[in-house]
Order: structure tokens, then sequence, then C-alpha cells
């Protein structure tokens, strides 16, 4: 794929986001006004709407003062003096949704010319339910203005609790991806298995799972394709670090079911910092490792990259 292509589907999955997931205006009306919130579980609360963030609505109640409320755990608003059950503001499916659109750019002079570039979008749902995750990414860089990194990455997500539980979940997966400079066309990951919230407030996320899956990869060249039976285990944290700033770690280690000893991780960290209610910047660190690399490929890939995000 030529950098001019690259550039090409960058800006096609760009757009294609902005038009599935734009922006709600679903609260825009109902500031400063009296309503009863109805949640999932049936209970509800009344009050005045007095402020709307990405993933919470403030209540102020009569007995017990503000409340900050979560959209995902919201089924209606029916505000003061509606007769009607037409009349309510029902949240529907797409209004439950968070999403995050980022693009980063550095480029360096010198003895070296070198440039990166990165899109990466994800879209997250969370009931009190099941969740559905969303990601996607690429990255191009060059040196010289030869090309020497490309990769692209997607996956799918969706998880179910348990037991009437919200800690408990099973998942179901699928991911794919590509890196040119590891000789990997493409790559096709489909997995299912269990998983455990330790925590799941906004100042403390934390969870782990694991399950089975199968890996098909296809090559740049001749190497032979494989598809082979791996184990995959996953751990996630994000901490509320000061105000709205937040630290995180993604960690998934794939080990082989059919070689023993050989497997692949992947990490990543990142920082966020809000630089307006809508804006912020991010730096990551990525990591991919891969013990049965392809013949004269480096087995450790490291990234850093810094962008500035969109959440809607």
């Amino acid at each position: 794929m030529t950098r001019k292509n690259v550039l090409i589907a960058s800006i096609l999955v760009t757009g294609l986001a902005v038009v599935l997931f734009s922006p709600s205006k679903l609260f825009a009306d109902l500031k400063d006004k009296n309503a009863k919130v109805y949640f999932a579980n049936g209970d509800k609360i009344s009050g005045k709407i007095i402020s709307e963030e990405n993933d919470f609505i403030t209540i102020a109640n009569d007995s017990l003062g503000e409340v900050r409320v979560k959209k995902a755990l919201v089924s209606k608003i029916v505000t003061e003096g509606e007769k009607k059950a037409a009349e309510a503001v029902t949240i529907e499916e797409s209004k439950l949704w968070k999403k995050e659109l980022g693009v980063g750019y550095s480029q360096s002079t010198g003895n070296t010319r070198k440039s990166n570039a990165s899109v990466d979008f994800a879209a997250n749902k969370k009931t009190d339910k099941d969740e559905t995750n969303i990601k996607a990414n690429s990255s191009y860089s060059s040196a010289n203005k030869k090309m020497d990194g490309q990769k692209w990455y997607g996956m799918g997500r969706y998880a179910l609790n348990l037991w009437d539980s919200v800690k408990w979940f099973n998942f179901y997966k699928l991911e794919i991806d590509h890196d040119r400079f590891a000789n990997i066309n493409y790559r096709v990951i489909p997995s299912v298995g269990l998983g455990y919230w330790f925590s799941d407030t906004a100042d403390w996320k934390a969870m782990t799972e694991a399950g089975f899956g199968s890996g098909y990869v296809n090559y740049r060249d001749d190497t032979k394709n494989t598809n082979e039976a791996i184990i995959i285990s996953r751990s996630f944290f994000d901490k509320r670090l000061f105000k709205e700033s937040h630290l995180s770690e993604d960690f998934t280690i794939y080990p082989s079911l059919k070689n023993s000893g050989e497997y692949r991780l992947h990490s990543e960290t990142a920082f966020t910092n809000p630089v307006t209610e809508q804006l912020f910047l991010k730096i990551s660190l990525i990591d991919d490792y891969n013990s049965d690399s392809a013949k004269d490929k480096k087995k450790n890939d490291t990234q850093i990259i810094s962008s500035l995000n969109y959440s809607f």
C-alpha cells in the first residue's frame, strides 16, 4: 500500500466515523428543567437537571443534593408537566455511545528527515447489562522520504454480564491487524472467554479477562500461512491522577497452544490530559513483541505516539 493510499484510507475512516457517530444533543433542551429520571433497573430520581457531560448528567435533588448519574444506566427522562408517554425523552441506543477520534503527526529534520502520522478511533457503549467496543487505528512512518513503518488494527468486542452480576462477564471479540514491516499481510483472531471487573468507577477502573481463540496469519511473502489455537489473557486499568487526567494500561498476551514457549504480547500505556471539555492530549507508549518473528525481523517493536483527540 502506497503512502497516498494510506492517507486516503485514513481520511475515509475519519469521515465515516464522524458520519456514523455524530454528537448527541439529547440533553440540550432539558437543562434547568425539573424532571424524573428512570433507570434500567427500575429505580428513579426526581430533580432539576443542572449539567451534562460526556458520560454523566447531574441532577439537583431536594433531599440528596447534587447527584451525578451515568447516562448508560438511564432508560428515559420525563420532564415536569408532560402528560403523554409519547412526550417522554427516551434514551436511544445511539445516545449511549462514547466516541473518541484522534490524529497525531510529528516530523524531524537534520541528519535524518523522519515523519510519523497516526489516526485512531474508538467507540464504547456500556450499560448495566452489557458492553460493546469498537476500535480502529493506523500509523505510518518514513525516514528520508522512504517508508519504514505501516500498521493498522481493527477490533470489535461484545461483553455480556453473567448471573445478574456487574462484575463477571463473558466476551466475544474479533481482531484484525496488518504490519507491513513485520511481513504480515493480515492477521485475524476471533476469540471468546470470561472476565471480571475489580472496579469500574470514574476514578479507578480495573479488569482482567482470559479466553481461547484461533490466530490466522497471511504473510506478505511466500512464507506459509499459519492457523493455530491460542490463549488470550488481557489486563486493563485506568486511574484518574488529578482532575480529569488519566493514566491507563492495556496489556494482552497471546501464548501459542501449538508451540510451547512461543507468544506475542501487546502493551499500550497512555496518559491523557484535557484541553477543553471535548478535546484532550494523549501520549501513548505501544510495545509489540513476537517471540517467533519473521526471518530478519526484530522481535520487539515500540512506538511513542502523541495525538490530539476529540471526544463526542
